[in-house]
């Protein structure tokens, strides 16, 4: 009966994981899936940086103004007031910067995701505000959805 407990022990301990608080993602998916906006349908600047720390000393960045960058963790797409998406990098298809015909600064929400992997801090630049927001997996969940007005009274810390 000794010999027992070890194996009682451990299939206990291995039980933990498997537990309803468990988070459990067979699909492969963002960790993340930010919208960032202003209020009363004010546009995002032009030169709005999204800064993410994710893994405790990983670091991206995006900017609607960059050009031909490859990211890993940050995917982000600007949407303008119009519906059009932003196509500023259309060069690479033989179009001229800004293809969509969309103005770069009609941008009315940024679209991302993010593959953190887990927690991250995401730092929003735009139109004279510094916002940061702390983001943490939920239990269930695989992908956190959340939508961020970067200029309400609640934003970030």
């Amino acid at each position: 009966m000794t010999r027992a407990w070890p194996w009682l022990m451990l299939t206990g301990l291995l039980s933990l994981g498997c537990g309803p608080d468990s988070r459990d993602c067979t699909q492969q998916g963002p960790d993340f899936n930010v919208t960032l906006e202003l209020m009363n349908g004010r546009s995002l600047s032009a030169d709005t940086v999204v800064h993410v720390t994710y893994g405790g000393s990983g670091m991206e960045d995006y900017s609607p103004s960059e050009h031909g960058v490859t990211h890993e963790v940050v995917f982000c797409t600007p949407e303008h007031a119009d519906g059009g998406l932003d196509l500023l990098d259309a060069s690479a298809e033989g179009g001229a910067a800004g293809a969509s015909g969309a103005d770069e600064s009609g941008i009315e929400r940024i679209a991302c995701q993010l593959w953190t992997g887990g927690s991250a801090t995401l730092e929003v630049t735009t139109n004279g505000l510094d916002v940061t927001y702390a983001l943490t997996p939920r239990e269930h969940a695989c992908t956190v959805t959340q939508t961020f007005v970067v200029d309400s009274a609640d934003a970030g810390s």
